[in-house]
């Protein structure tokens, strides 16, 4: 019986140590059912303790020691307790299972991962500059044609075609020498017809039938969302385009696009404000796709969705 005392003792006082979390003050540190807590003492009479810190297992993106320092990166944010003790750190430190083979590569995991939204994000991100020259080639092409324009749109789609494959070194090549040609030319109907032919290689890459193909957009979890981010954005240019040239489509397009984002935003439960876009859609018609509605409309999307991969 002594000894059973003993025992449990002997492990309470190996799990519970004292501490300082940095800007927060001095309290208690333990580790139990898988999460990390931290108690502050509070009151001077009667004596309180108030949880200040619980953190799963689950939410810990990194966790390191220093002599007495515990430093804890989690959700974004990074704790640092200051044990009292030096010989109990390394107590604390082991009750934690940081150590193990198995919770190193869940962290490692969720590293990857981590690296691997990041880098989606930016190819989406770049994708949709793209869209958004090559779109301004085609609508500078109605009415009178600012050629000088056209070759400085063409010229930032070339440069950020060079990002996009800087991200990733098999990802899609977008060969722009025909339409150069065609603008060098000034063959307008070549330069539509191979302007267009990009527009759909960039968008079957990300959101082609084929599905299973070996990307690495298609092999990430967030694939759907990005599918659709990239359908979507095109669709907001599409509707720019026609709002410009009187497409008898438009209508039917801004209630696609606004199911599709309806649809995107219970996928993935991001706040999308609807009426906002909606509101901005409804002046790109009426003003026939006035330049600083275009890009408050552009501009919209991308706030609206721009945590949609990095959440």
């Amino acid at each position: 019986m002594k000894s059973a005392k003993q025992s449990t003792k002997k492990v309470f006082s190996e799990s519970v140590v004292k501490a300082h979390l940095i800007g927060m003050g001095s309290g208690t540190l333990e580790f139990i059912d898988n999460t990390i807590k931290f108690h502050i003492e509070t009151g001077r009479l009667r004596k309180r303790r108030e949880l200040s810190r619980e953190i799963p297992m689950s939410d810990i993106e990194e966790i390191n020691r220093v002599g007495k320092e515990l430093s804890i990166t989690w959700k974004g944010s990074i704790d640092i307790f200051v044990i009292e003790k030096i010989d109990l750190v390394g107590t604390i430190f082991e009750k934690i299972p940081m150590i193990s083979e198995e919770q190193k590569k869940l962290f490692d995991d969720k590293k990857v991962v981590k690296q691997q939204r990041f880098e989606i994000n930016n190819v989406v991100s770049i994708t949709m500059e793209i869209t958004d020259l090559l779109f301004d080639i085609l609508r500078s092409l109605h009415g009178w044609v600012d050629w000088n324009r056209i070759e400085n749109l063409l010229e930032k789609s070339i440069k950020k075609a060079e990002e996009l494959t800087d991200q990733k070194s098999n990802l899609l090549e977008l060969d722009f020498s025909k339409l150069i040609l065609a603008v060098k030319e000034r063959f307008q109907e070549e330069i539509s017809k191979e302007t267009f032919n990009l527009l759909k290689l960039l968008y079957y890459y990300f959101v082609g039938i084929n599905s299973e193909d070996e990307t690495p957009e298609k092999n990430n979890p967030d694939y759907f969302d990005v599918k659709t981010t990239i359908q979507a954005y095109y669709l907001l240019n599409d509707i720019v385009l026609g709002s410009i040239i009187g497409d008898e489509e438009i209508g039917k397009e801004q209630k696609e696009l606004l199911m599709m984002l309806e649809d995107l935003a219970k996928s993935t439960n991001l706040k999308i404000n609807i009426n906002s876009i909606q509101t901005v859609i409804c002046k790109l018609c009426d003003e026939k796709g006035k330049e600083n509605v275009i890009e408050e409309s552009r501009m919209l999307f991308r706030q609206q969705l721009s945590n949609l991969i990095t959440d």
